[in-house]
């Protein structure tokens, strides 16, 4: 939005990631102590008087537990300041109680990425709405790798003659990537193997990491399972595999999966929430029963029958591409003339 003219101002916690990235790229930002979760009045206040110095009209948050922050922004700015969620999150209770729906009544808009999205928040919230619209995550696909499989698997000096399924993103429970270990044991080929790029959380108490190595030694995989850390250039990885693996039993969008297609690598992800949306427009995967690593080990050895023309560049660049999303939140959401 920076490179389209706009002025940008991060608001993050101190010393968090993003506030580091903000220095990285340049970029204005409001950094504070972390607020509370529900009725942060104070840090409103504080966020809101930065905010009027610098001229800032629209407010756009993607955190659901900013929601109360972003709500008391409004309220405090005499809704001068329109605040827009951009969900991230798929939630799957009811939220109808009356102090989200006074909360929720100043949000400006609630975008979500898919129309599953959309049909969720207004059968489960009290929302205006025309408050509610649907508008794709964006990929740059100037940033698309032209590398080769071969070349690719080189770089990350990977195995050149297997069959090589890849899972990308923090080491979480909510993963599942104990799914594709149990698949791979299920397949018993040795030509099948299994590529995790990724870190744990930092200061996670979570054992999952060392449950899941605990789990690759009982099965007798340390020879197919390669953990490959964070990667900070993420094209090598889609180009060197053969197939992407989404095992969340409920994957919200899925930036992996598009990320995945936009490189023509395959997709292989539970039949559920965003992934299932995205596969039944874009059919380059298979879908298999979430938590069912059978039914992921009978997709993997399916993976041959999957056509790698499936996804037309034309249509979807256009559904994801950054230029055009960010035109359309020009002028849906703030109700702009393009910039360009």
């Amino acid at each position: 939005m920076q490179a389209r003219g706009h002025e940008i101002t991060l608001v993050c916690t101190k010393k968090s990631p993003l506030e580091k990235a903000a220095l990285d790229a340049q970029l204005s930002f409001i950094s504070i102590r972390k607020p509370v979760r529900h009725y942060a009045f104070l840090s409103a206040l504080m966020i809101l008087l930065s905010l009027k110095k610098r001229g800032v009209t629209a407010l756009m948050i993607r955190n659901t537990s900013d929601i109360s922050l972003g709500a008391s922004i409004a309220f405090l700015s005499f809704k001068r300041i329109h605040v827009h969620f951009f969900m991230e999150l798929m939630f799957h209770e009811q939220k109808q109680q009356l102090y989200r729906t006074i909360r929720y009544s100043f949000l400006s808009s609630w975008i979500c990425s898919l129309e599953y999205m959309k049909k969720k928040v207004l059968s489960s919230t009290r929302i205006q709405p025309n408050k509610v619209c649907v508008i794709p995550s964006a990929l740059d696909f100037s940033q698309i790798s032209a590398l080769s499989k071969s070349e690719a698997r080189k770089q990350l000096k990977l195995p050149v003659d297997k069959v090589l399924f890849g899972m990308i993103g923090r080491i979480d429970r909510k993963k599942r990537i104990e799914l594709a270990i149990l698949a791979l044991h299920q397949l018993q080929n040795s030509d099948y193997q299994l590529l995790i790029v990724g870190e744990e959380t930092p200061d996670s108490p979570d054992s999952y990491l060392a449950e899941l190595k605990e789990l690759i030694q009982g099965k007798k995989l340390e020879n197919q399972v390669h953990f490959c850390g964070f990667q900070q250039e993420t094209g090598p990885f889609y180009r060197a595999i053969d197939a992407l693996i989404m095992a969340s039993d409920y994957e919200t969008f899925g930036m992996s999966t598009i990320e995945s297609m936009a490189h023509h690598t395959p997709v292989l992800a539970s039949n559920a929430g965003g992934s299932k949306e995205l596969l039944n427009t874009f059919p380059l995967g298979i879908l298999f029963e979430p938590g069912d690593f059978i039914s992921l080990s009978q997709a993997m050895m399916s993976l041959e029958t999957i056509s790698k023309n499936t996804v037309i560049d034309r249509d979807f660049q256009h559904q994801f591409g950054h230029q055009r999303i960010c035109e359309i939140i020009e002028s849906r959401i703030l109700s702009l003339k393009s910039v360009r």
